[in-house]
């Protein structure tokens, strides 16, 4: 192991399996539960526990790794419990054991992304070349869900996610990260108060921008597939749309130094609005499979991703370095609990009328989301990508 630490092959090996693991679990759950006899209210219930379990997970496995220092370990533990716990999954068909099963399964999973992204960043090599490579373990992850949920048994699809994990944790033993023996904090730091964050408005408008955004978004990379599905597309191109669909990360990641610090943080998030929006009218008002497949495959991606991108930047601009940890955990928390409460009520809407009624009152809320954005301040100050 010694000979092949720090290798780049290690890392691509973490990045394309992690998030290959997720996405065989996540990209079509949705369409699996319905095809296992759950009602579209049943599936927002047990969907949203990721949400309401990661509330509390994230956070709790975030202050253990840094107490700790023993991201290996930790990350070996949680995709460990990912591998075996989605065994268990494929086998049951109780609602409430989905519900605690994909909770626990979901925030494993979501406690691990804020340990990638730190070693991504602090590693020798470009953050580019190494998230990319996830996009890319998501896109074929799920081409491969769809795929095995159509023509194979569910336990196939579950196996292919404790490999995934096993194949991660390879991974993981063979990174290098900068710092990681290093104490939590540094003797006699000055630690700024959390109140700052309660008394600073610009950042508690973001907070709620972000929540409306995040709740939205949660609840189309949820339901996707079965609004492909009630279209009459097969299962298994179902992954073959999602496939494209998360190519398109690919530029976006790579090139993120040559646009995220040029525009404003307040331009960049209208522009994030703008991309959701016109998507959820399309879902909304389109009767026609090839229509929406063309906007899923073109636009899918491009808001997700560059929310995920410009939350960091936003944060960066509004808080002190001190506490921009803490500020990101704060959203990511609740942005959890927007997407339990969007996914249920989501869930209602699609039982009570049809998929796309809910798509338009997404939109409707995407469009509020937008007109706050507006009073945004720019965050263009501080670069963060360059």
């Amino acid at each position: 192991m010694r000979k092949v630490k720090g290798r780049y092959f290690c890392y691509v090996l973490t990045f394309f399996f992690y998030f290959m693991a997720m996405s065989l679990f996540g990209s079509v759950l949705s369409v699996y539960l319905t095809g296992i006899g759950k009602s579209a209210s049943e599936m927002s219930f047990i969907i949203s526990a990721s949400g309401l379990f990661s509330f509390a997970m994230v956070p709790a496995v975030g202050y253990l790794n840094d107490l700790t220092r023993r991201p290996k370990l930790i990350s070996g533990m949680l995709l460990l419990g990912v591998g075996v716990l989605g065994l268990v999954f494929a086998v049951c068909r109780s609602t409430w054991a989905l519900f605690l099963l994909d909770g626990l399964i979901m925030s494993f999973i979501n406690s691990l992304m804020p340990i990638t992204e730190r070693m991504a960043g602090q590693s020798k090599y470009r953050y580019g070349s190494l998230r990319v490579w996830g996009t890319l373990g998501y896109a074929v992850g799920a081409q491969c869900a769809g795929v095995a949920v159509e023509f194979f048994p569910p336990m196939v699809l579950f196996a292919a996610m404790f490999i995934s994990c096993a194949l991660t944790i390879v991974g993981f033993l063979g990174t290098e990260e900068k710092g990681e023996d290093e104490p939590a904090e540094k003797p006699g730091k000055k630690k700024l108060p959390l109140s700052s964050l309660v008394q600073n408005k610009q950042f508690l408008l973001y907070v709620f921008v972000a929540f409306l955004f995040a709740g939205c978004s949660g609840v189309n990379m949820n339901l996707a597939p079965v609004l492909l599905g009630s279209l009459g597309v097969a299962t298994g191109m179902v992954g073959t749309v999602l496939f494209f669909s998360t190519l398109i990360e690919i530029p976006l990641i790579l090139f993120s130094n040559k646009y995220m610090d040029k525009f404003s943080g307040k331009a960049l998030m209208l522009t994030s609005f703008a991309v959701i929006t016109v998507q959820f009218v399309f879902y909304g008002f389109a009767r026609s499979a090839v229509v929406v497949v063309a906007v899923m495959v073109l636009l899918k991606a491009v808001a997700s991703t560059l929310f995920q991108m410009i939350t960091l930047k936003m944060v960066r601009n509004l808080l002190s370095p001190a506490l921009t940890t803490t500020g990101l955990s704060v959203i990511n928390s609740l942005n959890s609990v927007s997407i339990i409460l969007l996914q249920n009520a989501g869930g209602f809407v699609t039982d009570r009328w049809n998929i796309q009624v809910l798509y338009l009152c997404l939109a409707v809320l995407t469009a509020v989301g937008m007109l706050l954005a507006l009073r945004l301040p720019a965050c263009k100050e501080e670069k963060v990508f360059s």
